[in-house]
């Protein structure tokens, strides 16, 4: 071999050395943790999801245990009322399947830069721990979670795992130690009303209104109206829809409904409808839980309103057989027979369902039921203004508007009150809010009528500038929202 090919070789194990040792010291200076689990893996090498009978979450002042029972899970906290399986099983699913997006090589006692200190004194520090419990409380994994990451996810430690704490693709938000926040929210679904009456406050045999309709889909009429007693329309239409799609906040035990049941200032509502189903509902005002005085922000959040327990008693008369017509032909018969079986077994199981939420008090906002709370006289229309009945407003001739165009924001007013025959503005001091801004941002409204007909532009003009608000057939921007309005601007529509 020549010298030149020994010195050439030499290079070469040279040069070949120098790139392993850079690559050892560049993975060395990359800062990689040395931990049992590192990035793309999940958080935890096995998680027998299927195996978990009994989940336990602690967090600062709140803690929760769900149980496994019948194939279904209960929250213990709560008189073991039914718990949102599905949000159980998400998250027992997230913890088997959440992978790690960064590791950090650090021991137990660095859980306190990350959330995660047990002995915390404030709940931003404390951090939330779940253990995982199998059917003979033997303990599967805990987990404690900390202070989400500001480039996402969240940083977990795994008791099982001292080599570090993980920040991992998913900030389990489900994970909270509130029980009210696992319970099923399923609840009533009152449908078709035919009649509801309401008690007094405070005396629940005395009948304070009783509406009645025929039908579905007719108005209703309060039972006993004086000939100068007019129902509010806008009064009486929420109750048409009134608990068929309710919620709940929280849910008191069984031995809470005799005690509400007896309250003094009870109110006690009964509703029945079309189907045959008939609700008794008692109403009283939750008691506020007695906290310390403590100075209240200027600027803070202002006070929540208050909150109704209630308890319901279902029951139901179903149709045994189907009323038949007297022309009703065979064929058409086996039809309707079918049809029939079908909708009394679909009644039978909704029966079944809400007579299941009697054995229980449930915490209700006063926007749920507000229309029960309403007296008699709420339920009635207004009297007229002392100055008598006003007379229509003149028809405004919209198409000249439209072509001549105006700067005046009076004319637009008017036009608008003629097109949906509205009374003239109220007279009253300081600014009045337009007429325009009321009506809201339906544009289907406008575009029947003479005002959007061939296409209208409407142009936005304050001072000496015109700034475009609305480009020509812009469906989308056509009708001027309120938050336009907030200096004064005089404006004019152009065909």
């Amino acid at each position: 071999m020549s010298k030149k090919s020994v010195v050439t070789l030499w290079i070469i194990a040279v040069l070949l050395g120098t790139g392993v040792a850079l690559l050892k010291y560049r993975k060395h200076d990359t800062g990689e943790a040395k931990t049992q689990r590192s990035r793309g893996q999940t958080l935890l090498e096995s998680f027998p999801a299927a195996d978990v009978a009994k989940l336990q979450i602690k967090g600062f002042e709140e803690s929760v245990t769900l149980v496994k029972k019948d194939n279904s899970w209960v929250v213990a906290e709560r008189a073991d009322y039914p718990a949102n399986v599905s949000t159980v099983n998400a998250l027992l699913r997230t913890v088997e399947e959440v992978k790690i997006n960064n590791s950090i090589e650090a021991g137990p006692s660095y859980g306190k830069r990350f959330g995660i200190d047990l002995t915390a004194t404030t709940k931003a520090g404390h951090g939330t721990e779940l253990t995982f419990l199998n059917a003979k409380s033997e303990n599967i994994k805990t987990l404690f979670l900390g202070k989400e990451s500001e480039g996402g996810g969240r940083f977990i430690q795994n008791s099982a795992d001292t080599s570090g704490i993980y920040v991992t693709s998913e900030s389990f938000p489900t994970a909270t130690a509130d029980p009210k926040a696992w319970l099923d929210d399923s609840f009533l679904k009152v449908e078709k009303i035919k009649s509801i009456s309401v008690s007094a406050a405070g005396k629940p045999d005395q009948l304070d209104w009783k509406l009645s309709r025929v039908t579905e889909t007719a108005e209703f009429t309060l039972e006993g109206a004086q000939d100068s007693e007019k129902l509010d329309a806008a009064a009486t239409s929420p109750i048409k829809s009134l608990l068929s799609m309710a919620r709940f906040q929280d849910v008191g035990p069984t031995a809470e409904v005799a005690t509400l049941e007896k309250a003094a200032d009870r109110r006690v509502a009964t509703i029945e409808t079309v189907d045959g189903f008939t609700y008794v509902i008692t109403l009283a005002v939750k008691a506020k839980a007695d906290k310390p005085d403590a100075p209240k922000p200027e600027d803070g959040p202002p006070p929540q309103e208050d909150a109704y327990n209630m308890a319901v008693k279902v029951t139901a008369t179903l149709a045994k057989e189907r009323t038949k017509a007297a022309d009703e032909k065979p064929e058409d018969a086996k039809a309707k027979d079918e049809e029939f079986q079908t909708k009394i077994k679909a009644l039978e199981e909704k029966l079944k369902t809400e007579q299941a939420f009697q054995n229980n008090v449930f915490e209700v906002s006063k926007y749920t039921i507000d229309s029960l709370l309403k007296s008699r006289a709420e339920l009635l229309s207004k009297a007229a203004d002392n100055a008598g009945p006003q007379a229509p407003p003149p028809r405004f001739d919209t198409a000249a508007l439209r072509l001549v165009g105006s700067r005046d924001p009076a004319d637009f007013d008017r036009a608008v009150r003629s097109l949906y025959h509205l009374p003239p503005p109220p007279v009253r001091t300081g600014r009045k809010k337009p007429v325009w801004s009321q009506i809201g941002t339906t544009h289907h409204k406008l575009v029947q009528n003479l005002l959007d007909r061939t296409g209208m532009r409407r142009l936005m003009v304050r001072r000496a500038n015109k700034i475009t608000c609305c480009k020509p057939n812009n469906k989308s921007t056509a009708f001027l929202h309120g938050k336009y309005f907030k200096f004064p601007k005089i404006f004019r529509i152009l065909a």
